[in-house]
């Protein structure tokens, strides 16, 4: 016989969920003790939780870094912490920080949080109150037997009907943004650009007009000569037939690496020369591709005729083009395409000199640090996403150089959204910078002029949808020249390989990650009072007035602040479910029967090396530290509190990425190792 009493003895988590505060108080501090940060629950009065924080002595020496830095990493954990813990008991948390120790207060914030527990809890007492308040009308009235009670009595019941059945079905965020922000004041049809203005192509023919998620897609390198046409003939058809997620996709975009045109040399001065007969155009659109990128190292192969026959079989064919151009005003003019109301502009530069394009010249358009900068700010106010191609870097390389990295981070600074690399003819990794994704190299999509017919890559699927940006490697096995997204074990060794040459970064960009978007100046959001939106906005805003560097240099500006490292992000919400394409469906979060681990919080910062303490600080000090009381919810119907801390829904959920400190002020630093993080490079892969 076996004695199994412990199995139904409840675990930590099951007791907080109840509202036993002591064991809330040993999950909490579980979670924050290995970071060096005590904390103590106080019992939850009114439904808030009461928590103070302290920080060891040793955790830095400068309190300022602890109100700025790690406040607000430090209350949204938490605030996950709870939400993930659903427990109707708690409605709000009000947090107190501190160094253990002192009495002094550094500072101290209170967040409602809403869960399906609570949320469902102050339905019912909502509907419990409406019922008593009916059961005595009922009562009065009765009593009365008049005519005029009866009258009053009809009236009274169909109202309160009526707002039971809000209060059991609310309205979605999106239809109460629209009830009360009416329909969105009509763009203008044209975009002002650095050199010119620039009409805007909206796309109307997209595979499903209901989802309001837009899918972009983007591949790598795509070569339509030599092998493609000896294996597809005229079956235009064949290189994208087991690709349907380019043809779902709302925008696809691609890197044409030849031209496509019916004009010869007379003298080459390259040793490889590359292109397609223009009627292999029917390629891209049969498979899908609505724009491709032309600023590369063989869009002048034949020349200015085999560049402008180029664009021209792009303009007929309906397929957009960026990069190249008959001058440097066409080169540089960005595509800009409008998908479900969302405006994104597309950008592409080459980083060479080479058959660079300019004034009554044709080719391609030159990477210079000072045209990139006033490109993104021409457009960055007038659009809602800025999408910079760079085609860069070192043949056959799996990592990017620094000056790669410095580029695609200043880039970023500018304003830009994503940046995405190609030419190395291998995938290399990707980071998240300030909340947005840089992919240096998607590699070989389908090469024809690649010896090699066989060869695995990925293709970067992007979702918008309002200011949310989801952003996912999907991975790709080419057989005979025709790609295939797969999954099983083949896609995990794909996908493993790009997370192995993504650890150099200091935050490598996951296969499937929710990003949210800066709010940009002068546009106005489609639904102001979405409880997606903050009221205070901590996201990563582009800062307009930055210094620009100055001159035609292809190289990064020194003057540009060296990239420090970033952060890590607050742990991902939940899935939800939701009736869009992005996020898959799900129940309320899972709960967990152990403490999570603590990976997800800031770590420890430090100016100089902490020297080891002879003794653990006093965590707490007997005095009570919360004296007033919490602040109660508003009222149902006036909106979420500024401060509220909303669980993610159906709707997308955002994330706040922390703000940088300067390099010369904070130095990330592991606990037990003084010579702070090693990074192991993965090996390097065989060139077949």
């Amino acid at each position: 016989m076996v004695y199994a009493e412990n199995w139904s003895q409840p675990s930590i988590l099951d007791l907080a969920r109840k509202g036993n505060f002591q064991a809330l108080n040993y999950w909490i501090d579980s979670l924050l003790r290995p970071e060096g940060i005590y904390a103590r629950v106080e019992q939850a009065q009114a439904g808030c939780v009461q928590i103070l924080v302290e920080f060891q002595r040793e955790f830095t020496p400068d309190t300022t870094l602890l109100g700025s830095t790690l406040r607000e990493g430090l209350v949204k954990f938490i605030c996950h912490q709870l939400w993930r813990l659903n427990s109707p008991a708690v409605e709000g948390v009000r947090i107190h920080a501190r160094l253990a120790g002192e009495p002094e207060i550094l500072w101290k914030q209170s967040v409602r949080i809403v869960t399906p527990a609570n949320r469902r809890q102050r339905r019912y007492r909502s509907l419990l109150v409406i019922d008593w308040v009916k059961f005595k009308t009922y009562r009065s009235l009765l009593l009365v037997g008049s005519a005029l009670a009866s009258f009053i009595l009809g009236c009274w019941v169909s109202y309160h009907e009526a707002l039971a059945i809000r209060l059991v079905s609310p309205v979605s965020p999106y239809q109460h943004a629209a009830v009360m922000s009416g329909p969105p004041p009509k763009r203008p049809d044209a975009v002002q650009a650095a050199l010119e203005v620039v009409p805007v192509v909206k796309q109307k023919q997209v595979a499903n007009p209901y989802d309001p998620t837009v899918t972009l897609m983007f591949g790598g390198n795509v070569n339509l000569s030599d092998a493609i046409a000896a294996s597809a003939g005229n079956d235009y058809h064949w290189a994208f037939a087991n690709m349907d997620e380019y043809r779902q996709a709302d925008v696809s975009m691609v890197n044409l690496e030849n031209p496509l045109t019916s004009s010869t040399l007379t003298k080459s001065k390259k040793q490889l020369n590359f292109k397609a007969d223009p009627e292999s155009v029917k390629v891209l659109t049969e498979g899908g591709v609505d724009i491709v990128n032309l600023a590369n190292s063989h869009a002048m192969d034949y020349e200015e005729p085999g560049l402008v026959e180029t664009i021209n079989t792009l303009n007929n064919a309906g397929i957009g083009y960026l990069g190249a151009g008959r001058n440097i005003k066409e080169a540089r003019r960005p595509d800009i395409i409008e998908v479900k109301g969302q405006r994104i502009a597309y950008l592409g530069y080459y980083d060479a000199d080479l058959n660079a394009a300019d004034q009554g010249k044709a080719g391609t358009n030159p990477r210079r640090n000072n045209r990139v900068a006033e490109d993104i700010r021409a457009l960055r106010g007038q659009v809602d996403w800025i999408i910079v191609n760079y085609h860069w870097g070192v043949e056959l390389a799996d990592y990017p150089g620094d000056w790669q990295i410095d580029l695609a981070r200043f880039t970023i600074d500018q304003g830009a959204d994503l940046v995405v690399g190609h030419h190395p003819h291998v995938l290399q990794g990707a980071e998240v910078y300030k909340g947005r994704p840089i992919v240096y190299s998607l590699g070989n999509f389908i090469f024809g002029a690649n010896a090699r017919s066989d060869y695995d890559t990925a293709v970067l699927k992007v979702s918008l949808k309002d200011r949310n940006m989801k952003v996912e490697f999907l991975p790709v096995e080419v057989k005979k020249f025709q790609p295939k997204v797969v999954n099983g074990a083949a896609g995990d060794r794909i996908l493993k390989r790009v997370e192995q040459i993504s650890s150099i970064f200091d935050r490598p960009m996951r296969s499937s990650v929710v990003l949210d978007a800066p709010i940009n100046p002068g546009i106005t959001p489609k639904t102001p009072n979405s409880t997606l939106y903050p009221a205070k906005s901590d996201i990563y805003r582009p800062k307009l007035n930055s210094p620009v560097p100055t001159g035609e240099s292809n190289l990064p500006d020194p003057a540009q602040p060296k990239p420090t490292p970033i952060l890590p992000a607050l742990p991902a919400a939940p899935k939800q479910p939701d009736k869009s394409s992005f996020f898959q469906n799900g129940t309320v979060p899972a709960m967990e029967s152990s403490p999570p681990p603590s990976r997800d919080l800031p770590p420890r910062l430090y100016r100089t090396q902490p020297q080891k303490p002879s003794r653990e600080a006093d965590p707490f000090t007997q005095e009570p530290f919360i004296k007033e009381p919490f602040i109660s919810p508003p009222p149902r119907g006036q909106g979420e509190s500024p401060q509220s801390y909303v669980s993610p829904s159906g709707d997308l959920s955002f994330k706040v990425g922390l703000k940088q400190q300067p390099t010369n002020r904070i130095v990330p630093h592991t606990v037990g190792d003084p010579s702070g993080p090693q990074i192991v490079l993965p090996p390097l892969a065989s060139i077949g």
